[in-house]
């Protein structure tokens, strides 16, 4: 036991000798070097520095073409579809109205596109509607995912591209004619 403890203390007087050295070279590695800048030195820099930003911020101004006058452009807007066609309600919701939490979820709003449809003779409008669903306690957001279109973002559905489909390629009824 006496040898063992003789062993710890050797250990740990070996140990702060090592802390001790790492440290040392720490210092001589990461210190300040005396070659530094003073405070002194750098004040003398700051005129310079000063008057040199000056002439070329003047210099810049004079190079700098004038802005020219820009003309708002306004986005593009797609048009609505008219009043007068029938409108068919298509609601999309969640199977199940209760959170993974097991709370009940609150409805907070909804997302609606239209699409125009057209059957033999009649145009009509489909009206998606997703319901937005939200749980107060895990402040989770649930909604229905966007139906599969046949072209991403755009109003016809697949049974007015397939009739201007079939009257331009079958019919041979140009789209000016179509429109």
């Amino acid at each position: 036991l006496a040898s063992l403890d003789k062993e710890v203390l050797h250990q740990k007087t070996r140990n702060q000798q090592l802390i001790h050295e790492i440290a040392q070279l720490k210092r001589h590695r990461f210190a300040k070097r005396s070659e530094s800048f003073s405070p002194d030195q750098a004040s003398l820099l700051d005129d310079l520095i000063e008057t040199d930003l000056a002439a070329i911020e003047a210099e810049l101004e004079i190079l700098a073409p004038k802005p020219a006058q820009l003309v708002a452009r306004q986005q593009p807007k797609r048009t609505a579809l008219p009043a007068e066609f029938p409108r068919t309600l298509i609601h999309h919701e969640p199977e199940n109205t209760q959170c993974q939490c097991g709370c009940a979820l609150k409805r907070i709003g909804e997302d609606v596109s239209e699409k125009l449809d057209y059957t033999p003779g009649v145009f009509s409008v489909e009206r998606h509607i997703r319901g937005k669903w939200v749980c107060d306690n895990c402040e989770t957001l649930i909604q229905e995912p966007v139906p599969a279109q046949v072209i991403d973002k755009c109003i016809p559905t697949a049974g007015l591209l397939a009739q201007v489909m079939i009257a331009k390629y079958a019919d041979h009824l140009p789209l000016f004619r179509q429109e």
